[in-house]
């Protein structure tokens, strides 16, 4: 078939000269166009007798229609598998209604691929999905921005279809966006996943009113928001790959002692040579991260198979190159292509059969997007996909823990991994389309219900939403329908209900309370759940109209097994009741006085609630429970959805008989009053949370009349001994100063050895330091997983002490290195152990920034940050010299590094206050004439900064200690090590490593 091209201004007109649909040398007006498709469109359905639309084309398509017949209608999202015929569902959506449309693409190349399938109608003419007459639309590239109106008015009113780039109509006037805008019936948008980005929000705008339709492959974009707008069709991976459209995937995990990168590259290259043998028309990714990771390895490629002439395609190459490179992979002169990302959406490869994963994603969306790619059904020439991955692959997303596991399924797995993407988002758009006509008063996306609920049970519950009419007079119900999902079994309802005024006894005014309600009824399991704004009761009468007369409330001391999920879990809020002192029967503990709630005192007495906070899936959670029936959290929910997962979830662990209460009561960590100094060792010392989290520099420590921010004082234990008094060191830049801390009746308290340094308060006030250390509190890290809160109690899990296990630890190279020599220095001293860890972390990823923050008051020695692909990687690297001249057993080395590391818990938790420290302190040094940055710009680090709310934070804690000896690591460096890491991944889910000698 042959395109004609004509320019116009700096965009063009593209039209079929000859085929199917042809125009002739001159394009036909675009109204000609559209009179010559109506009523041409067929639902041709494929079929084993004869080619035609397939089933999620077909699908799709009507569900396209299906929204366009509706009054009130907003952006709706298709979500089809690659290789199931995304792009000709399109091309049949314009065909059966031809009108003026606007596509938008997120790259150059499937701009051209676009437009391509648009002039031509792919295969619609084909498979008779188009009969009779019909002409091709008139295609218009929109390449370059539009300045003027009438710049756009003209290429509008030259095109039935406008293909163009989120980047070209964003560089574009507001005004010819207005004007093209205008005059366009309807929007296309192509990889949908990319719609979530601003630019991509302001085109949708600009449409508001006018259908607006979605595609892509997954609902998700590669930071892992959502798409936009309203889930219309999914067309499942299953039934992708059971009719072979989706073709099934061969995964190998490739293990090897020695050079990995080697091991995959030689397995890779052993099958495409298999499958070329066997006829098999295949091309083979290797895929990495980084340029220089691609420099390596297309030596290695070139090693390995020279006469199948490897080549580079990253950034980094010229657009000739790149071009160049693409079309000796489409001639097959070469059939090895070491790719960063460049092969995207609108290169069309179907040969692409075998992928090296050298450096595997990990984000999911990229990696579905990424093997859909080798996964597409082909001809006879074409055979199965062969997938490569190294099994130590490291760390990533918690959902791509099976996909790149050892042995996986990937048939079955991706499959899993894909629908549990699309069905949040499907199942939120279904689950408010079951209510039908909403309540008028109150928008149902607005609505935040708390975590909370009441649980009923019976063995023959109903489900009876409209009797709870019964219950509320019509005058209190602020919302006068009952919204009701009759599949869901949820309802909810807001009342307007009058109470006395709680400051006197007035007759003649009132005041008026609105209360949020949410039932759900679980007739599988039989549990009733009611959310209420209003704590009051538990709402019986709402239990028996709605679930009938024989529901009882799940009551008593069962409510608390909600509690056990929960690591180091603290009780912070205790009710007690006392049957047999009527004159103190009931009294609530809350803060330190919660021990008398587990006290040798409390024996006699019950529970009535107890709300406690502890560690769950790498966050900190909350859960409080009443032994009158009501459980709750502090946890946000985006909307009643969310509800409705958290209390089915709730009342799963509530009603799991295998979970014994008392067992969950022996599992709290009870704080105890530390009166005497604990016998074990220090490893660490900080200021309070609270303290900590401060940025600013106002807060000034000064001593000899030099002062320093107390955010840059470092903290420094001086002995690491079970007996003696714990000294530290508070040290600035220009002095030291010593502070031991002691214990009595009253708690700990800080006392200065010498002089004490001044600490500036606010209204020109000040107090001596160890006096607002005390005041304060400090928090003490001890081994045995031990802490010193800085209310002056000691916490310590009672359990047995994790192990490290030897096959973590990793050997590097400390040749050439004096392994008692800690620092680098302004002079990076090549012979120190911080050099040669930044040698070695710098060799192992392309990172963005590289800080050496080595100084008073540091976040580490080594602070390694990069974006990638929806994530935030965060190193934070701890080094230590060695205790001796050669590598050994001894503890000591490991005290002060592991209290370091513990310190790095709530990285995690705030990377964006980790990054504003490291701003700080880096813009501090550069103004005394220093440069702590190895790799990246203080802009760079302020642009990682700017994202990083919406980036998912992989903090990794790091140490290095050269005389730890792998071979010969003692049982207490194995105990201190394995309660670190503990302690990293039981809070925040931080992950350790441990570098060392051999």
């Amino acid at each position: 078939m042959g395109i004609e091209t004509q320019k116009l201004g700096r965009n063009e007109l593209w039209w079929l000269g000859e085929g199917p649909g042809a125009h002739g040398e001159a394009p036909l007006a675009p109204a000609t166009v559209e009179a010559s498709l109506r009523g041409r469109f067929r639902f041709s359905s494929a079929t084993d007798d004869g080619p035609g639309l397939r089933a999620p084309q077909l699908g799709a398509l009507h569900a396209i229609l299906a929204s366009q017949s509706l009054v009130e209608r907003g952006p709706i999202t298709i979500v089809l598998p690659t290789g199931t015929g995304k792009t000709e569902t399109m091309l049949a959506s314009f065909c059966h209604q031809p009108k003026r449309t606007l596509v938008v693409v997120p790259s150059d190349a499937l701009r051209l691929q676009i437009a391509g399938k648009f002039a031509t109608l792919g295969v619609l003419p084909s498979v008779d999905a188009v009969v009779d007459g019909f002409r091709t639309p008139v295609v218009g590239l929109l390449k370059s921005r539009l300045d003027t109106p009438e710049q756009a008015r003209e290429l509008r009113d030259a095109s039935n279809v406008i293909v163009t780039t989120a980047s070209a109509l964003s560089r574009s006037s507001v005004e010819a966006r207005t004007a093209l805008a205008d005059g366009m019936e309807q929007l296309f948008v192509d990889e949908a996943h990319h719609v979530a980005a601003r630019t991509w929000s302001s085109i949708v705008d600009d449409f508001g009113g006018k259908p607006i339709v979605q595609f892509t492959a997954t609902p998700f974009r590669e930071d892992g928001r959502v798409v936009e707008g309203k889930i219309a069709y999914a067309y499942p991976l299953r039934l992708a790959q059971e009719n072979g459209w989706f073709a099934p995937i061969n995964y190998r995990s490739i293990m090897a002692t020695g050079n990995l990168d080697r091991a995959v590259a030689s397995a890779a290259v052993a099958q495409l040579k298999d499958d070329l043998a066997a006829g098999r028309d295949h091309v083979l990714m290797a895929r990495v991260q980084s340029i220089s990771r691609a420099e390596e390895l297309l030596a290695l490629y070139e090693e390995l198979a020279p006469e199948l002439a490897p080549l580079r395609l990253d950034s980094k190459l010229s657009a000739v190159r790149q071009r160049a490179g693409k079309d000796a992979l489409d001639a097959r002169t070469s059939r090895i292509v070491v790719c960063v990302d460049m092969l995207g959406e609108g290169f069309d490869l179907p040969a692409l059969k075998i992928a090296a994963v050298h450096d595997p994603h990990k984000s999911l969306a990229v990696t579905l997007q990424f093997v859909g790619r080798f996964a597409r059904a082909g001809g006879d020439e074409l055979g199965e996909a062969s997938v490569f991955v190294p099994r130590s692959a490291g760390e990533m997303d918690e959902r791509l823990r099976r996909l790149y596991g050892e042995d996986s399924d990937w048939n079955t797995v991706i499959r899993d991994l894909t629908h549990a993407e699309v069905e949040y988002e499907q199942a939120r758009s279904d689950f408010e389309s079951g209510f039908g006509d909403l309540p008028s008063e109150v928008a149902m996306r607005g609505i935040q219900p708390k975590m909370s609920t009441v649980i009923y049970r019976s063995p023959t519950l109903q489900w009876e939403p409209t009797a709870i009419h019964d219950v509320f007079e019509p005058a209190d119900l602020l919302t006068k329908r009952i919204a009701i999902n009759a599949a869901e079994k949820v309802a909810w309802f807001v009342t307007a209900e009058t109470t006395p005024v709680r400051w006197g006894n007035f007759t003649t005014f009132s005041e008026v309370v609105h209360h949020l309600y949410v039932v759900h009824a679980d007739t599988t399991s039989g549990l009733l759940y009611i959310n209420s704004s209003n704590n009051d009761s538990v709402h019986q009468e709402i239990a028996k109209a709605v679930g009938g007369d024989q529901v009882q409330l799940i009551r008593g001391d069962v409510v608390y097994r909600v509690l056990a999920p929960m690591s180091r879990r603290i009780p912070t809020n205790v009710g007690l009741l006392d049957a047999v002192n009527r004159n103190r029967r009931f009294t609530m503990h809350v803060g330190a006085d919660v021990l008398e709630g587990f006290g040798p005192g409390a024996a006699q007495k019950s529970k009535t609630n107890i709300f406690a906070h502890g560690y769950a899936e790498q966050s900190r959670v909350s859960f409080g429970a009443s032994r009158k029936g009501r459980i709750w959290s502090h946890r946000a929910a985006r909307g009643i959805l969310d509800w409705k997962r958290w209390a089915q979830d709730v009342g799963a662990v509530v009603t799991d008989e295998t979970i014994d209460v008392q067992s969950v009561m022996a599992g709290f960590i009870i704080p105890t009053a530390a009166v005497e100094r604990p016998p074990l060792v220090p490893l660490g010392i900080e200021w309070p949370h609270d303290i900590g989290l401060v940025t600013s520099e106002a807060r000034q420590v000064g001593s000899g009349g030099i002062d320093h921010p107390l955010i840059d004082l470092d903290l420094v234990i001086r002995t690491s001994t079970r007996g003696d008094p714990i000294e530290f060191d508070v040290v600035s830049d220009d002095w030291t100063l010593r502070y031991t801390m002691t214990f009595d009746g009253d708690g700990p308290a800080v006392s200065a050895v010498g002089g004490d340094a001044t600490v500036s308060l606010p209204r020109g006030q000040s107090i001596g330091l160890a006096r607002f250390m005390t005041q304060n509190g400090m928090t003490v890290y001890f081994e045995a997983e031990a802490l010193l809160s800085p209310d002056g109690y000691l916490i310590q899990p009672d359990r047995e002490r994790p192990l490290f296990p030897a096959d973590r630890l990793e050997v590097i190279d400390w040749r050439g290195i004096d392994i008692r020599k800690e620092s680098q220095g302004p002079d990076r001293d090549a012979d120190s152990v911080q050099f040669r860890v930044a040698q070695v972390l710098a060799d192992e990823s392309e990172w963005e920034v590289i800080l050496d923050d080595d100084g008073k008051g540091e976040i580490a020695d080594l602070v390694l940050a990069r974006r990638i692909e929806g994530s935030l990687e965060l190193v934070l690297a701890h080094c230590k010299f060695s205790g001796g001249d050669n590598p050994g057993a001894r503890v000591g080395d490991l005290y002060e590094v592991c209290g370091q590391a513990v310190k790095c818990y709530k990285a995690r938790s705030d990377v964006e206050h980790t990054l504003r420290r490291a701003i700080r302190r880096e813009r501090n040094r550069q103004s005394a004439g220093r440069v702590g940055l190895l790799v990246g710009s203080l802009d760079l680090l302020h642009d990682i900064l700017d994202e990083c709310w919406r980036l998912d934070p992989r903090v990794t804690v790091l140490i290095a200690q050269p005389g730890l000896s792998k071979a010969g690591m003692s049982h207490p460096q194995s105990e201190l090590l394995g309660c670190t890491e503990l302690y990293l991944s039981e809070t925040y889910g931080s992950r350790f490593r441990v570098l060392c000698s051999a």
